[in-house]
């Protein structure tokens, strides 16, 4: 890897990081010694080295059961690298407008950086809110030996699950409740600067909401490196410290231009010399000197951090926000589909933790617009995707023993004609990866229809949804592929005769 990596550097660009120089240590089994060495700079001045304690690091982050890797980009995607067209790829709405910084990248690798977030909008319906993700796999990508091992990076950083540690916000209500945390922060530790936006700038929130960008996208490249490596080690907190070590710069440097002649400005003038500032930072202060400052701050704890996270995102729950509110100039349009369901959402529990497909061909999905269209299940209209060749014992015996009223059917006709499509899918050789992915759902979403796709997506605060084409239904996007749920009804039929 160390040969490989840095393929997508524009090494003219990289300034005193060596890429020929011997790597130093990799691996750590010391926190202390790894902490030490990701705060000093250790891994600065070799490019191999960094990408190798990256890897280690990223790899030993505990995630979800089924976290998409290296080899699920490279089925999706191919083995393909530098795109050189980004508008091949065009970045999801969850980013929210925010565009691929460069960096240190070659002008065709932008195209790589799309392609890799592309492939994470795809595997990761249930992000509804993300503008820090370009600026995050843009810099993942100068250690990566390709596109698919930076995908890996970023989805690992995605589905991390250690209780108390978050690395990227994934919802409105989380970047929106941690904007006011880092408010919150601003006032207590940062009295003089929140002083100054308070005199300055007509909305003050809407200031600190550029506080994520001000360190993952508008720091210069030696900045934002040397904060990745403490951020991949220490996480989420370390961007609140260097945020605010960063406000603390600007303050100084305004207090010495402007004096006491401080006047009121729009809010969008102040974000735009905020922007400014931090993107020429390295005029007047050097990356050492903005991360002392910002492991100076006494008193600072991830704890205070949490709770302070939760008050808010309370706060906004109880006030019903928890989407962004989009322009009132926006029509809202009401677009209708759903979904008849024939399996108890119970059968989901067998599969324990483990997000899998159950259910029957009686389901399939629907849509009221442009007209009325029903997605019946793929096999019922071409039967020939049912293999017609006689089961093996085994798998007839796993059917009837998975299949409770289906046990009496010992043997099974080898024509497909002769049951119901029902009845066949549990007898025959599907491609079951394929065409029998019905329903499926855990805490964090429900997904209707499956392969190459789901037929409808819904995340578990059901307010966003997605819909693609999948080829259990057949069906094509059943409204805009990314919707937000204004009104959810859900049906239920009961046995009348049942007692």
């Amino acid at each position: 890897m160390a040969a490989d990596c840095g393929m997508f550097v524009d090494w003219s660009q990289m300034g005193d990081v060596s890429h020929d120089a011997a790597p130093g240590k990799t691996e750590y089994k010391d926190l202390k010694e790894l902490k030490q060495h990701a705060r000093s700079g250790q891994w600065a001045k070799n490019h191999s080295q960094r990408s190798a304690v990256y890897q280690q690091l990223l790899k030993a982050l505990p995630c979800r059961t089924v976290t998409p890797d290296a080899a699920v980009y490279r089925d999706i995607v191919g083995n393909s690298n530098s795109k050189c067209n980004p508008s091949a790829y065009p970045l999801p709405d969850f980013v929210d407008g925010t565009a691929v910084p460069c960096y240190c990248l070659k002008a065709e690798s932008v195209g790589s950086v799309h392609a890799v977030i592309s492939c994470i909008a795809g595997q990761f319906p249930d992000i509804s809110h993300c503008p820090s993700l370009p600026a995050v796999t843009a810099l993942l990508l100068h250690w990566s030996a390709d596109e698919a091992q930076c995908f890996e990076s970023v989805s690992r950083m995605l589905a991390c699950n250690e209780p108390g540690r978050r690395l990227l916000d994934q919802t409105f209500l989380a970047y929106q409740s941690a904007c006011m945390t880092f408010g919150d922060l601003v006032h207590k530790y940062c009295p003089a600067a929140h002083k100054l936006m308070v005199a300055t700038a007509t909305d003050v929130l809407e200031v600190y909401s550029d506080w994520q960008r001000w360190v993952l996208g508008d720091l210069p490249f030696s900045f934002a490196a040397r904060v990745m490596d403490i951020y991949l080690v220490e996480g989420y907190k370390v961007l609140y410290r260097v945020a605010l070590a960063i406000l603390k710069f600007y303050r100084k440097q305004r207090s010495a231009t402007a004096g006491s002649a401080l006047t009121k400005q729009d809010s969008a003038a102040v974000r735009s010399d905020i922007q400014a500032f931090v993107q020429n930072i390295g005029k007047s202060v050097t990356p050492e000197k903005l991360l002392e400052k910002a492991f100076s701050i006494r008193l600072f704890s991830r704890k205070e951090i949490m709770l302070l996270q939760l008050a808010n995102e309370k706060s906004l729950q109880q006030k019903g926000i928890t989407v962004k509110q989009k322009s009132a100039s926006h029509p809202i349009v009401f677009q209708v589909c759903g979904a008849f369901l024939s399996t108890d959402w119970e059968e989901r529990k067998r599969g324990g933790n483990k997000l899998s497909f159950f259910g029957t061909g009686e389901c399939f999905v629907f849509r009221m617009k442009p007209e009325m269209e029903r997605y019946e299940w793929v096999v019922i209209k071409h039967p020939e995707l049912a293999n017609a060749s006689q089961a093996t014992d085994d798998e007839q015996t796993g059917a009837n023993n998975n299949n409770g009223g289906l046990q009496s059917l010992e043997k099974p006709a080898t024509d497909p004609s002769h049951l119901s499509p029902f009845l066949s899918a549990r007898h025959f050789n599907l491609n079951s990866r394929n065409t029998s992915m019905f329903m499926a759902g855990n805490i964090d979403s429900i997904i209707i229809g499956g392969g190459e796709g789901n037929a409808l997506y819904i995340d578990s605060e059901l307010n966003h949804g997605r819909t693609e084409h999948c080829l259990t239904f057949d069906n094509p996007p059943l409204c805009a592929e990314s919707f937000q749920i204004a009104l959810l009804e859900v049906w239920g039929f009961k046995d009348a005769m049942a007692s």
